[in-house]
């Protein structure tokens, strides 16, 4: 039993939702049905706890000594499936490749080698995606150059990594994972899998800096050392590689007293070709190879004239394998996505390798076409599979000629691998083999295990919307176990059906149940506001991704804790003196998270500050000459500009700014663009004009019938744009905003190029620099923004990702005192507990993150709960109408394929007010957008 309860609209309201999976077992059951009811059985309790009632399983058994399936459950849903995503391309290599197949590294060099023993020439090092090369390897290399009578390169070491693409993650990882290792960039030529060790050791004395030592290269990476020593032998230290650049930060405390050796942890680099050449530069150094003075490590390809000077191998395919299924490595599967590419099509990257992949699945073993792959690992949350596609890869690679091998990989429960600690002490210790998958919110168990009567069995459980995991990995434990014992089972506990009969279930059951959307998983609700009854629902608890409707938790919050005509402030300072119009001091920005300052009234979505008014308003305050800084103050927000889950291939795009409290244009520069003569670059304007932007435009203009290939790309880390691909000629003028680095020293850009336009000049030395304010600053003016009523209205009309942001971390700091994503959801969090019972998981604010999990259940209960707050009808107003062929459902839509979703309010003829959501997630062949058409649809037909 399950309730809804709506505390805030004075009344109780009450459903019953049992999920009755078991059917009682019958006096003459044979084994497989008592199979089958009991591992039923083991799913049925996980609905009756709040922590694990919003948990999706699915499972399938299979015989292979009998060919046939023993269970199932939802075996033909797609989730998403972590690390046993490994057994894909695991199968795909030990078919294709020899057990004792090697990757080789090998090391040329050009030109002339002097009597002397100076090479009047370059030394290349070429890789070819060898995921284990150690700096022992690599030393041994430097061994080959130092024999061969090498004492001084007079040229530079090139690193030669063209054997794969220049992709180096995958796609939509998350940028909070990229400093560990098990998110370590890709390349063709790799050491020590892209990491360097970094070791803290605290100072002699309390309130030094601590030292730190980066190994190996550790001229490689730039180390922030805000660390302090403190007494005691504790540590508390925080250690990031900053996003997108090669520099170590560090703060927090080591205590005086802490081991002598320190503490050390592993963090990934950025670009590892160059980074390997750099520990390469470093063996020769050691091995008495000097280097020219201007010498450098630079990228490029080895030259066909170039003169082979040594190689090392890798170690055998099958000793690799063995640690990458064993020890769940992401890194080596993904090298080995790339190396199949490469080796089986021509093409060194991830797509090439995938492609490799699902021909074989699909052609070779014969699987069903019905899952998506985007990386190798399963670390990217776009992979979808089903329970039912691993029986078919198991049974495959099982009935093939490298069965022996592809089991030898798989961890053994209570032995080794990730298992080692699973099982111990049962059954299935040292008898089931599988590969295990983990991450926030997933967990999955496939392989194979051989039952008492000496059968043996292929099994995949996948889980998906885990609250706590513990009882993701105590369900499938129960599982495996019960599959050693076979057939010496226990009767399992009867059960009695008790089927709840939704008054909508026979519109919304066929649309839900269309067998082209039999993949995917959904949650339905909806709730008559008028009767206060559940007209509807389809796995209401399943916590799900629910992508744009958590703009609804964040416009509620916001209405709740600040209230409709709330405005952000944004305020304008000088400091120093004023003499004849020359302010010989700062102009001072200080941010409060204000989402609607623009540059100019060209820029305005909404009738909010400009930064062209903050000029005119300096200029009117008497000044004609500013000699200081454009300081701007973006503390009210903490210095992280990402929330969790955001990811690395999308910081070039509108929809994913970075967040701080002094921003403009949503943190985007806008690129007007038009095509030129045919063959020539096309034509790029910026707006603002700013030469902090750099443009790197190659794109060309193409004939009238080319494809257009247009692509706009900020480098990570800078604001440089780089603009590729081809205009078609005749292409009507058109505009990309993209996402700058670094917001508000990007306004204060701006609002110096406007001092300038205004009339008021600006000292060549003046600075646009982040600072904390001066004790001595005189404020000039406070500018507000419009109401919240009126940008709530625009955030979700517009499905505005940076203006939702922007509001969670302004609750955060209004608050809780802190500008932050966490603290600004805790807001979201007080106010659903005062109308849910059960948990849910929520990262950011606009609903752009996938860790983000929600039940359809959780939304719709606050839609009912919002009819009876005093801020219904400005709520209400600011949705919009989600299909433009109806005006009679308002809300929040998703369209990402791999999560579709709508939730929202409908209004009936007779005068009620229905609350719903639908959340969709997993992969369909069929758009599984026109699922949430149909769904829309029906509504709409009620309702009329």
């Amino acid at each position: 039993m399950n309730r809804w309860k709506v505390r805030n609209c004075a009344v109780l309201l009450t459903l019953l939702l049992v999920i009755s999976i078991v059917m009682p077992v019958q006096a003459e059951t044979t084994q497989e049905e008592i199979l089958s009811h009991l591992l039923q059985s083991y799913v049925q309790p996980l609905s009756s706890n709040p922590n694990s009632e919003g948990m999706s399983v699915g499972y399938e058994v299979y015989s292979l000594d009998d060919d046939n399936t023993l269970a199932s459950y939802h075996a033909d849903k797609t989730f998403v499936p972590a690390s046993i995503f490994k057994l894909l391309i695991t199968a795909a290599a030990v078919t294709k490749w020899p057990k004792d197949m090697t990757i080789p590294t090998k090391v040329f060099t050009t030109g002339n080698l002097s009597n002397s023993g100076v090479l009047n020439g370059d030394v290349i090092l070429k890789g070819y995606g060898d995921p284990t090369l150690t700096i022992e390897k690599l030393e041994t290399l430097a061994h080959s150059l130092a024999d061969q009578n090498i004492h001084k390169v007079n040229g530079n070491i090139i690193v030669d990594e063209s054997y794969f693409d220049d992709q180096r993650l995958g796609e939509e990882w998350m940028w909070d994972d990229e400093p560990y290792s098990y998110t370590t960039q890709m390349s063709a030529l790799s050491v020590k899998e892209n990491t360097v060790n970094v070791n803290v050791r605290p100072g002699k004395q309390i309130g030094d800096t601590p030292s730190v030592t980066i190994a190996p290269a550790p001229d490689y990476v730039t180390v922030v050392n805000k660390a302090k020593t403190v007494d005691g032998n504790k540590v508390s230290l925080t250690i990031d590689r900053t996003l997108g650049k090669n520099e170590i930060a560090i703060s927090g405390t080591i205590g005086k007293d802490y081991s002598a050796i320190g503490y050390t942890v592993t963090r990934t680099i950025h670009d590892p070709a160059p980074f390997t050449g750099t520990v390469f530069r470093d063996l020769l150094v050691k091995h008495g190879i000097t280097f020219k003075n201007n010498s450098a490590v630079k990228k490029g390809t080895a030259a066909d004239n170039a003169r082979l000077a040594g190689s090392v191998e890798s170690a055998k395919l099958d000793d690799i394998l063995t640690l990458m299924v064993k020890d769940s490595n992401n890194f080596y599967a993904e090298m080995f996505t790339k190396l199949l590419g490469a080796k089986e099509a021509g093409t060194g990257s991830t797509a090439a390798g995938i492609d490799v992949i699902h021909r074989f699945l699909v052609k070779d073993l014969g699987l069903e076409d019905d899952f998506i792959q985007k990386d190798g690992s399963g670390l990217t949350r776009m992979d979808h599979i089903s329970p039912h596609a691993y029986i078919q890869l198991l049974n495959s690679m099982y009935n093939g000629p490298e069965r022996d091998r592809f089991i030898s990989f798989l961890p053994i429960a209570g032995k080794d691998g990730t298992l080692k600690n699973r099982m111990k002490g049962t059954a299935a210790e040292g008898n089931v083999k599988a590969k295990t998958g983990s991450m926030s919110g997933v967990n999955s168990l496939a392989g194979y295990v051989t039952a008492k009567n000496g059968k043996t069995f292929a099994f995949s459980i996948l889980l998906n919307g885990i609250y706590k995991s513990a009882f993701a990995t105590t369900l499938q434990n129960q599982i495996a176990i019960a599959l050693a014992q076979y057939p010496e089972l226990p009767n399992p506990p009867a059960s009695n059906p008790d089927p709840q009969n939704y008054p909508l279930a026979k519109e919304f059951d066929p649309i839900l149940d269309d067998p082209a959307f039999k993949g995917i998983i959904k949650g339905a609700a909806i709730y008559s506001t008028k009767n206060k009854e559940v007209l509807y629902a389809r796995n209401p608890q399943s916590l799900l991704t629910p992508g744009a409707s958590v703009k609804l938790l964040t416009s509620a919050s916001a209405f709740e804790n600040l209230g409709q005509n709330y405005r952000f402030k944004t305020e304008l300072y000088t400091s120093g003196t004023i003499t004849d119009g020359v302010l010989n001091g700062d102009i001072i920005v200080k941010g409060y998270g204000d989402p609607t300052i623009a540059s100019d009234s060209k820029r305005q979505d909404l009738n909010g500050p400009t930064v062209e008014g903050f000029a005119e308003d300096i200029k009117n305050a008497g000044i004609h000459l500013v000699k200081g800084n454009i300081m701007v103050n973006h503390q009210f927000f903490t210095e992280d500009v990402y929330p969790a889950g955001w990811t690395w291939d999308y910081e070039s795009e509108p929809f994913q700014p970075q967040i701080t409290a002094l921003s403009v244009n949503q943190g985007t520069v806008r690129l007007q663009y038009e095509p030129g003569k045919i063959g020539k670059n096309i034509s790029i304007t910026v707006e603002p004009n700013l030469k902090e932007i750099k443009i790197v435009n190659t794109a060309i203009t193409g004939g009238s019938s080319s494809e257009n290939t247009l692509a706009f790309k900020r480098v990570r880390g800078e604001n440089t744009i780089e603009i590729s691909g081809t205009l078609p000629a005749g292409t009507e003028k058109g505009f990309k905003d993209v996402s700058i680095d670094a917001p508000h020293l990007y306004t204060g850009y701006v609002l110096k190029n406007k001092l300038k336009e205004t009339g008021v000049n600006v000292s060549p030395h003046s600075q646009v620099v982040s600072a904390a304010m001066p004790s001595n600053a005189s404020l000039v003016k406070t500018y507000e923004s419009p109401t919240l009523a009126e940008i709530v209205k625009y955030m979700n009309h517009h499905n505005d990702n940076f203006t939702a942001e922007m509001i969670i971390r302004t609750l955060g700091g209004l608050i809780h005192g802190k500008g932050t994503f966490d603290d600004g959801i805790d807001t979201v969090h007080t106010m659903m507990n005062k109308v849910i019972s059960t948990p849910f998981d929520m990262m950011d604010g606009s609903g752009w993150t996938k860790y983000t999990q929600i039940s359809a259940e959780q939304v719709a209960t606050l839609l009912a709960a919002q009819t009876g707050k005093p801020t219904f009808q400005v709520f209400y107003d600011s949705l919009k109408n989600t299909h433009e062929d109806n005006r009679f459902i308002t809300g929040m839509m998703e369209n990402r394929e791999d999560m579709p979703g709508l939730s929202g309010y409908i209004k009936t003829k007779d005068g009620d007010l229905l609350a719903f959501s639908l959340l969709l997630n997993g992969y369909s062949k069929a758009d599984s957008k026109q699922l949430i058409n149909n769904f829309a649809k029906k509504l709409v037909d009620l309702a009329q």
